[in-house]
């Protein structure tokens, strides 16, 4: 039996970079691109560009995973891969979108959804058409997140997404939520939690019990939020995954406010301004800024709550975010 040729370094990566993807290592395969990778091959094998920047975007290095996956694009397009194409442009999206980038962001799984409709890629619509979703929901759009989140429901359910089907639950909680629906809210993240437990991914346990606090702080229960929303923090950390731990970290501190513990609070709120800074996620450190400016006015340091404020109303504003804007604009005119 003739002996097989010897794989070149770029192949070598690209079969350790699958085998720890599919088990989910995702520190591990950005560690061995960091070792390993060398950006001339992304030409040949774009494979390496998309693997490197989904394990950097699960890792919270956005603008990394956007430099990673943008070159995969046209390499994809002159092989004639639509599979890769239609993941890699994806993958832009959700860089775009983690950065605040929504024009762009949506551009991008516009184009993902299209790709993925003419190809039968029912795994690849569900996930196009939920951030899609996402995307509308934070321009204030609810009606038209939660119809796109049943049509990703309905395409996860084609290819029984279980991961699918938690993570557009938790998303339609939020919505219902922000529409202070809190029934119907708490029925839709008790869904999922049912597929996060069938699913055993850590990620989706964290974001569901986070869900759960943020409604416990809606019902004014501030002591089971904030123990709730502490230890999903501890999960989100423990994955890591820094911009669940952020998010967590702003309820936390929200909740402390609540329960008159100011100077907790604001220490909470530090470490997601600091990680949503730090990792560049827009949505979050608007969030972040706005309780953390809030709780600063309530302390008298009226200097930093503006600052706060004004921070936060710019990202509104470039994310669309017109009813958040326009409510932080009038506080802001008030202090």
């Amino acid at each position: 039996m003739p002996a097989l040729p010897p794989r070149s370094p770029a192949e070598a990566l690209l079969a350790d970079l699958r085998a720890s993807a599919e088990r989910g290592a995702w520190v591990e395969v950005a560690q061995l691109c960091g070792e390993r990778l060398d950006p001339g091959w992304i030409p040949n094998q774009p494979e390496l560009g998309a693997l490197q920047a989904e394990a950097l975007l699960r890792l919270g290095e956005f603008r990394s995973a956007l430099a990673s996956v943008e070159p995969a694009v046209p390499a994809f397009e002159r092989r004639g891969d639509r599979a890769g194409l239609r993941r890699a442009v994806n993958l832009i999206g959700a860089a775009h979108f983690e950065l605040g980038n929504l024009a762009e962001a949506e551009a991008a799984f516009e184009r993902a959804l299209e790709l993925a409709t003419a190809d039968r890629d029912d795994l690849l619509v569900a996930r196009a058409t939920n951030n899609l979703a996402l995307i509308a929901n934070i321009r204030g759009q609810h009606d038209t997140a939660l119809t796109l989140y049943q049509l990703a429901v309905a395409s996860y359910q084609k290819v029984g997404g279980t991961a699918g089907l938690a993570g557009t639950f938790h998303n339609m909680a939020i919505t219902y939520r922000d529409l202070r629906h809190l029934e119907e809210a708490d029925d839709y993240e008790r869904r999922a939690i049912e597929f996060a437990k069938q699913d055993r991914d850590p990620r989706l346990h964290a974001m569901a019990r986070s869900g759960r606090a943020e409604l416990s702080l809606l019902r004014g229960e501030s002591r089971v939020a904030e123990a709730g929303a502490r230890i999903a923090a501890g999960e989100f950390a423990a994955i890591p995954d820094p911009m669940g731990e952020a998010d967590a970290m702003r309820l936390v501190g929200v909740a402390r406010e609540a329960m008159g513990s100011a100077e907790a609070a604001l220490d909470a709120l530090d470490r997601s301004v600091f990680l949503a800074q730090q990792h560049g996620n827009a949505v979050i450190e608007a969030e972040a800024r706005r309780a953390r400016g809030r709780i600063l006015a309530t302390v008298g340091q009226t200097v930093r709550a503006r600052e706060d404020g004004q921070a936060a109303i710019a990202i509104y504003g470039r994310l669309g975010a017109e009813s958040e804007q326009a409510l932080l604009e009038a506080w802001l005119s008030r202090l």
